[in-house]
């Protein structure tokens, strides 16, 4: 009687199951990732056989009139079946495949989706065909990154249509799925972003679909993420006429860029703005940009407001709380101004001049990266022979040396100083990656073999502005011998940047590989590797305090 009552449960509950209705976001959901696994992996979609966009506003279309599980997996498994799948070459035990990096080849989804047996065999088998093409995203042969050369956007896309803002969605999604290396390194999983973003790319309303996109690309974390036609940073036109470094919570007034005009926001260098519009200046500045920068860390987000959006507003006034130089604690409204070009806005980022190179005393050397040529580097380690250190000032971008600029005065021998995670196949990444050109130029080594390389102490000073190329070129510069790093966290993107034209035609980055030191530490998103950290104040803000700790650390390796 109990195994009978059993075996009556069991079956009402399942047929319940397969009569369960489906919300509109998870049909989506389901549609979106069976889309993307055909478009990267059917032998026949893949080839671009099938105009794949049209394919998926037609299903989406369709599954509006779906409201059972039962009829979903009948209808996703005729579509898919509609597709010739007999030149499938499902292989579970490919060797290659086995061979490489698997950290983003998430499929739990379709065992867990609750797909029939045969749809949930069927897609399984696309996932493990060897035999998909190219056609919408190739490998290039020689600079690993990734070419979308055929991926087109929509035309006629139309914001207000809200299959098109899916279809954006769908395709971005997929894009960094399965050829985003570092996309198993965001704070949110991959597959939990996409029925977030659901939501909010369903949303109806003026500006909604621009909102929607900015917040999906800061879930790349990616400070090389960056999204031009972001419209929440092009409505930002009103700028302050002054400079300053976020510490902390608050922000330090350092630079005037206009003495006349800053008098009437009675604004001094070394006041410290603590609130903004009544909000404590960290919440205000996250609140605000969070969802709207991809950055890869915390840090970098410092960097980017204020170099590019500090107070920024589209009005032209901001009320701030402000803490005099003379200890008054004030609230007054900063008048904002409209900038008269670009370049002005390019200038203001601009690091404030120093030197290049320079002796700070008869046995410590200065040389600031920024501006410097290599003709300079090689005079300036002629002057530095014998001295007990060197401080090298990485607190920016170089712009006229490459990798291989300082090693061959630091290193004893030709080393390898980083490794790379590079895309291979849909989802899985080539660790360790290989230059084909290696043997003509590896750029993932650097150095010769010289005997009178420098043997002094050397301290690299970075930054939040430490970023990109800089970051490449510090990561050069750590694997010298004597090598100690000081400073704060940094930027956290390493390697070049790949573009990808989305459905609307408008663009993003996001950075092509993966860098890891030599002994596995991935830079992407932690930066570089410290020894000493650099905790700054505020309130006794000391401009010098790099370089008086540099100095410090120098004396003390020769003590």
């Amino acid at each position: 009687m109990k195994i009978f009552t059993l075996l009556v449960f069991l079956t009402c509950s399942q047929f319940c199951f397969s009569q369960a209705k489906l919300s509109e976001e998870t049909k989506t959901e389901k549609l979106i990732q069976v889309w993307g696994l055909l478009k990267y992996h059917h032998p026949e979609v893949s080839r671009g056989e099938f105009n794949i966009n049209a394919e998926f506003l037609t299903q989406l279309e369709k599954m509006k009139r779906i409201d059972s599980r039962k009829e979903f997996n009948a209808k996703l498994l005729d579509w898919v079946e509609g597709f010739d799948s007999r030149k499938l070459k499902p292989k579970k035990n490919w060797k290659k495949r086995d061979r490489l990096f698997s950290g983003n080849a998430d499929f739990d989804w379709i065992a867990k989706s609750y797909f029939s047996k045969n749809l949930q065999a069927l897609l399984e088998n696309i996932q493990f065909n060897k035999n998909y093409k190219d056609h919408y995203a190739s490998v290039h042969s020689l600079a690993s990154f990734v070419e979308f050369e055929n991926d087109k956007p929509l035309e006629d896309f139309d914001a207000t249509n809200k299959a098109h803002r899916l279809l954006f969605l769908a395709h971005f999604w997929n894009a960094m799925k399965y050829w985003n290396v570092n996309i198993y390194l965001t704070e949110t999983p991959w597959n939990q972003v996409l029925p977030e973003m659901i939501k909010e790319f369903s949303k109806d309303g003026s500006g909604t679909f621009e909102l929607a996109k900015e917040k999906l690309f800061s879930k790349l974390n990616d400070s090389h993420a960056n999204y031009y036609s972001s419209h929440t940073l092009k409505s930002l036109t009103h700028f302050p006429n002054f400079g300053g470094r976020i510490i902390n919570d608050s922000l330090l007034v350092t630079r005037i860029f206009n003495k006349d005009s800053i008098k009437r926001n009675k604004i001094s260098v070394g006041d410290i703005i603590y609130s903004v519009e009544g909000v404590k200046l960290g919440k205000y500045y996250t609140d605000k940009f969070s969802s709207v920068i991809s950055v890869s860390n915390e840090n970098y987000l410092k960097n980017e407001i204020q170099n590019n959006y500090l107070l920024a507003s589209d009005r032209d006034s901001i009320k701030v709380g402000l803490l005099k130089k003379n200890g008054d604690r004030v609230k007054q409204y900063i008048h904002l101004y409209a900038l008269k070009n670009s370049y002005e806005k390019y200038r203001r980022k601009h690091p404030e001049r120093t030197e290049n190179w320079k002796m700070l005393s008869e046995q410590i050397g200065y040389m600031n990266l920024y501006e410097i040529t290599k003709d300079e580097v090689d005079v300036a380690f002629e002057k530095f022979e014998g001295t007990k250190g060197i401080v090298i000032d990485l607190r920016n971008y170089p712009q006229n040396i490459s990798t291989g600029t300082l090693p061959k005065h630091l290193y004893p021998r030709r080393k390898k100083f980083v490794k790379a995670l590079a895309p291979n196949l849909p989802a899985y990444g080539k660790p360790d990656y290989k230059s084909p050109l290696r043997w003509i130029m590896n750029p993932f080594a650097a150095g010769k073999r010289n005997k009178s390389y420098y043997k002094g102490t050397v301290v690299l000073l970075v930054d939040r502005s430490t970023l990109s190329k800089a970051e490449w070129i510090g990561m050069a510069i750590q694997a010298a011998p004597n090598v100690i790093t000081l400073g704060e966290q940094t930027g956290g993107a390493v390697l070049n940047r790949n573009e990808l034209i989305l459905m609307d035609g408008t663009s993003i980055d996001f950075t092509k590989m993966t860098a890891f030191y030599p002994e596995g530490m991935e830079v992407q998103r932690n930066g570089l590797q410290l020894d000493h950290e650099i905790q700054e104040s505020a309130k006794n803000y000391n401009k010098n305090l790099y370089l008086e700790k540099a100095i410090e650390v120098i004396e003390q390796s020769w003590n």
